[in-house]
């Protein structure tokens, strides 16, 4: 595009964005003043809903209360002081009939009497109940001790039987020995919903926590409730446990707003349409103005381009030119700050290289762990004689490698570096064993060709057992695909070794410090080996091995830092690894650590 039209574009842009900001001011006053008409309309609702939910239970509660010492209930307490329990079946007969015209009496739509063995003597608004066992009234009466409840109950209507929704109390009364559970209720009809219903605008609905309707809705769409044209409002009607038995659903529509918002948007059109011609107009005009200004932009273009984001465009005019110079210094500034973002991004990276690691430490572990839960279960089921030994055995594995874990996490904490090792005298066959007693059972025998009595090394037993641990798992995992002949096997080894005329040995002191010659009768420090009889290592990345993040491993997970780390914790024992063929096919991994001597 050639500059004249461009900068009319310009023009155009900024006459329309004033439009633009006030169609959205527009439309966010309107909506912040549908928002509070909303608030008062919903308390509105809620307080007349409260108010009429407070008139039907005080209704109910002080209908129970005036049972108390009405004839229907001194009645029956009379036949029970006369007749004893049970009641003669004539005097329950008298019973059900009087209690049917109390019912209608009264005015109310539930009335059951329930007697202490809790058997219904009186259920005139659902006869099928009567001399039926039924627990619940005396367990609410005791639960909501005389407060008013909600609850569906089955009632005759019309010859039928309905579900209808009530607000309900119940209570125990007693004279002497003899007690009488009395509920009484009143339905919840569409009453409560006509004092905050309004046509066109808001309706009112009465549905179950699962989502039934109990009392439909008579003005809105079935999408208002969804709350896709309008707000709900919820309000909960506990039951005899105290939790909904049904909620008052109110949906507020908003089909004003909706109309509104698209008088001001048609409006906003109108305005950003008449203000483009104006500015098409005005263009083609000032453009020609404005090239002198625009030299000092494509200087400041190129001084972005060289990277020096330090510099600033200096025009003095106030037009639109002006404003665009602030943006492009803007512009400069935010791309300085996104290159010191940049340099935080950098960081972070480092930082999640570092979690990297820690999760890969923290997993070496829980092999272990999972080993010694499969052989506590593998002996349990098999009912193995020496259960207890092993299970001993297998849950200190877990502990001290939970110990492990807990140390590991603590140290990475401190700076997200490996572990420092804690130096101390061990026995080289002594954590071996440890480590073989967990890979017991398994499917690849392991074979073991320690040698006896061998010099004692300083070293971090958790940390020689993790590199244990991984090269067992290496050569297990390289072993997985291996053909069934030759039969899989992994050999591990000990040894001690001598330093050679010339060749110097494993030193646990600083390398600067280190003896090259020893003497040669001297055992200076001891061999690990491990190796198996699968694929082998190929030529090409025996270099790579202990490199971070190389591995072969990419389809079953593998990170490529755990030789790495094995190769860390080595060096920080002053020791050596190496990996090679095995003469019988397959990989050598040579593991050489300085005595503590």
């Amino acid at each position: 595009m050639r500059l004249r039209p461009r900068f009319t574009l310009w023009f155009s842009l900024a006459a329309l964005a004033p439009i633009a900001v006030a169609a959205v001011v527009t439309r966010d006053v309107v909506s912040q003043s549908y928002t509070d008409e909303f608030a008062r309309t919903r308390l509105a609702a809620e307080t007349t809903v409260a108010r009429e939910r407070a008139q039907l239970e005080e209704g109910v509660l002080e209908t129970l209360s005036s049972l108390q010492r009405h004839p229907l209930v001194d009645g029956v307490f009379v036949e029970y002081e006369k007749h004893g329990t049970p009641l003669p079946p004539q005097i329950r007969r008298d019973i059900k009939r009087r209690a049917g015209d109390y019912l209608r009496g009264l005015g109310l739509d539930v009335l059951t009497l329930v007697e202490r063995d809790d058997v219904v003597l009186a259920s005139p608004h659902y006869r099928p109940a009567q001399d039926s066992l039924d627990t619940a009234p005396r367990q609410r009466a005791s639960a909501r001790a005389g407060q008013a409840y909600y609850a569906r109950e089955q009632a005759m209507r019309e010859g039928a039987i309905a579900t209808i929704l009530t607000v309900s109390s119940a209570q125990t009364f007693a004279s002497g020995r003899h007690r009488l559970t009395v509920v009484v209720g009143q339905e919840v009809d569409t009453a409560i919903l006509d004092t905050v219903r309004q046509p066109g605008r808001i309706d009112a609905r009465i549905v179950t926590p699962d989502g039934e309707v109990v009392i439909p809705g008579t003005e809105l769409p079935a999408s208002a409730w969804r709350g896709v044209v309008a707000d709900v409002v919820r309000l909960p009607l506990p039951g005899p446990d105290g939790a909904p038995t049904a909620v008052i659903e109110i949906a507020i529509s908003r089909a004003d707003l909706e109309r509104l918002l698209v008088q001001v948007t048609t409006s906003a059109l109108v305005l950003a349409g008449a203000a483009l011609l104006v500015t098409v107009l005005l263009g083609v005009f000032v453009a020609r103005r404005m090239t002198s200004d625009l030299d000092r932009l494509v200087e400041g273009a190129h001084a972005a381009a060289r990277g020096d984001l330090d510099h600033r465009v200096d025009v003095r005019t106030r037009d639109e030119i002006g404003a665009l110079a602030a943006s492009f210094n803007q512009m400069l500034e935010e791309l300085k700050t996104s290159k010191e973002r940049l340099v935080m991004a950098e960081r972070i990276a480092a930082w999640q290289e570092i979690a990297r690691r820690l999760a890969h430490e923290i997993k070496n572990p829980l092999t272990p762990i999972q080993m010694a839960v499969e052989t506590v279960r593998k002996t349990w089921r098999k009912k193995h004689p020496s259960f207890e030994e092993i299970f001993e055995e297998s849950t200190a594995t877990v502990l001290e490698e939970s110990a492990r874990l807990k140390r590991i996490v603590s140290e990475f904490a401190q700076f997200a570096r490996m572990p420092k090792p804690a130096l101390e005298a061990c026995d080289l066959n002594d954590i071996i064993t440890t480590c073989l007693s967990l890979y017991g059972g398994g499917e690849i025998a392991i074979e073991r060709d320690l040698a006896p009595a061998l010099a004692p090394i300083r070293a971090d037993r958790d940390q020689l057992q993790q590199v244990l641990i991984n090269l067992l798992q290496n050569a297990r995992d390289a072993l997985a695909d291996a053909p069934a002949e030759p039969t899989p096997q992994i050999t591990i080894r000990s040894a001690p070794g001598r330093s050679a005329p010339g060749r110097s040995a494993p030193d646990r002191r600083s390398p600067d410090r280190r003896s090259p010659d020893r003497r040669a009768d001297r055992a200076d420090y001891v061999v690990l080996t491990v190796e198996d009889n699968g694929p082998g290592l190929p030529a090409d990345i025996k270099d790579k091995l202990f490199t971070p993040y190389f591995t072969t491993k990419h389809a079953h997970g593998g990170t490529g830092l755990g030789l790495a780390i094995v190769h860390r914790i080595i060096s920080d024992h002053d020791g050596r690894i190496r990996a090679e063929d095995n003469p019988r096919g397959g990989a050598r991994f040579v593991v050489e650590l300085p005595t503590d001597t």
